[in-house]
């Protein structure tokens, strides 16, 4: 007696149902697809640049169980220095050993805006976190407290380092320290002029260093912040020029007149 064949499938698109075959083919190529994806994911984090070096924790859990705050991220700082504004508002602290000419920190306030500050110059107290990344620091600032004059608190070390023109990406100070991740390339271009509208400092994350440093602050060649009409250029490879200026621990370049160009 001869074995009893299996009929084979017929698809009828009005039955409503697969082959048992076909659906199980289908089941496991579904099921190779979502580890495949899950695997390349896991494989491009892995290789991701991490924007705060262990300073962002997003997904961390505090004693309590909730979600790590930002206002954890570095701790609360207070820090006691002179207030002085080149394009933005920065906190210039004592020389020390590790930092002879000084150490200057970027400023900005809670989410997309600058900081509150009473003045715009002068010896402070100012309480706040802080993000690093690199030799780049911002000082998140909750409050700000006006100090007499005092010989201890006075504006860093500043040295003219002539003209240069250099490539690079025009990005927010805030974000690329790690306030959110990414903080900078094309796809964090909106946050990006969201944070510079609200006068959150502009840096210049260069494609090569530059006297040292991998960034420098941006100033309009008026001392002013960084100009309404380069908005269009933030997060794209751009090539910025004019003066250069080292302030303590931090380079400063003051943008041209004209518009940056595309390398």
């Amino acid at each position: 007696m001869s074995p009893r064949a299996e009929p084979d499938e017929f698809f009828i698109g009005w039955s409503g149902q697969t082959g048992p075959r076909l659906g199980r083919f289908l089941a496991v190529v579904a099921v190779i697809c979502v580890v495949a994806m899950a695997l390349v994911g896991y494989a491009l984090s892995r290789h991701a640049d991490d924007p705060a070096a262990g300073l962002l924790r997003l997904g961390e859990r505090d004693a309590g169980g909730g979600p790590v705050r930002p206002d954890d991220w570095g701790g609360e700082q207070v820090l006691q220095g002179h207030v002085a504004r080149l394009g933005y508002p920065l906190l210039h602290l004592p020389p020390s050993a590790g930092f002879p000419r000084g150490r200057v920190m970027l400023l900005s306030g809670d989410g997309k805006r600058g900081p509150d500050l009473p003045a715009v110059s002068g010896p402070m107290e100012l309480r706040g976190s802080v993000l690093r990344r690199g030799s780049l620091e911002m000082l998140v600032v909750d409050n700000a407290l006006p100090l007499p004059a005092s010989p201890d608190l006075h504006p860093a070390m500043h040295e003219a380092l002539g003209r240069w023109r250099i490539a690079g990406e025009i990005c927010d100070g805030k974000c690329y320290a790690g306030a959110m991740r990414p903080g900078a390339g094309l796809s964090h271009k909106a946050c990006a002029n969201l944070c510079l509208i609200g006068e959150v400092p502009a840096v210049f994350v260069t494609a090569d260093p530059v006297a040292g440093s991998r960034f420098l602050l941006l100033a309009g060649a008026d001392g002013g912040p960084l100009p309404a009409t380069l908005l269009g250029r933030v997060g794209i490879p751009v090539t910025l020029q004019g003066e250069v200026e080292r302030i303590g621990n931090v380079l400063v370049l003051r943008l041209d007149p004209e518009p940056a160009r595309r390398p």
